[in-house]
């Protein structure tokens, strides 16, 4: 029983020891029992259950007032803010150093991005949460108001797809074997940031952000062979 003396861990998180490296396995997140099976776990086809009819229902309301060529043009720029969008949470938010001297920094870190990258193949927390997703999304819509109804409608259609987009590309990463030399070469891309550059190579579905804001590295890892075994081995 927890009280005074014995608090409750932070946000409820069952023991997490820090690895030494990566590991295979679904660990338990959560020490709530409705918590860990109903809002940690989540697979691809979540994603596109909520949210592709959510970028459907937005398309339609953007056409009770803009032309489709309108439309297409504003929910194109919704997928390019978001690939801008995706570079930035992955950057800022999913890899914050957290200081070593706080506990609930540690384990916000371990609870938001710290999980995937000690359990890299753990096929039930590759997407992000839709309680997580929904958060950011209503931060988003009400930021961008000033867009007017029917453009901001577009352009978040755009945003919602390039998120699902950005969803079900990372679970391809780590899940399938890509036959194409894009999707070859993007597989080794991200394999490389999770194993050797932690802390360079943010893009999921795109380097483009990682050329602008120079975070592209030009190192040996790249030249490695689309080999995951050594891609984590760095030889």
């Amino acid at each position: 029983m927890k009280d005074a003396l014995h608090p409750a861990p932070v946000f409820y998180l069952a023991p997490h020891p820090k690895l030494d490296r990566p590991r295979h396995g679904s660990p338990r997140m959560f020490t709530i029992p409705w918590v860990e099976k109903y809002l940690s776990r989540v697979r691809p086809w979540h994603v596109v259950a909520i949210w592709g009819p959510l970028a459907a229902y937005l398309v339609a309301r953007a056409a009770e007032t803009r032309t489709w060529s309108a439309i297409a043009g504003w929910a194109a720029l919704g997928v390019f803010s978001w690939t801008l969008a995706e570079y930035l949470l992955h950057r800022y938010v999913f890899h914050f150093e957290p200081s070593p001297s706080s506990e609930w920094q540690r384990d916000a870190s371990f609870l938001i991005h710290g999980i995937h990258h000690d359990y890299p193949w753990d096929r039930d927390r590759l997407v992000m949460p839709p309680t997580v997703t929904a958060v950011i999304a209503v931060v988003v819509w009400f930021a961008f108001l000033w867009m007017g109804e029917g453009v901001e409608h577009a352009w978040f259609a755009g945003m919602v797809t390039g998120y699902v987009w950005y969803d079900l590309t990372h679970y391809y990463l780590h899940h399938a074997a890509p036959t194409t030399a894009a999707g070859k070469w993007l597989r080794k891309y991200h394999l490389v940031h999770h194993f050797q550059t932690p802390d360079r190579r943010y893009g999921i579905t795109t380097p483009l952000w990682d050329f602008v804001f120079r975070t592209y590295p030009r190192d040996r890892y790249q030249g490695l062979p689309d080999d995951e075994a050594r891609i984590e081995a760095g030889a």
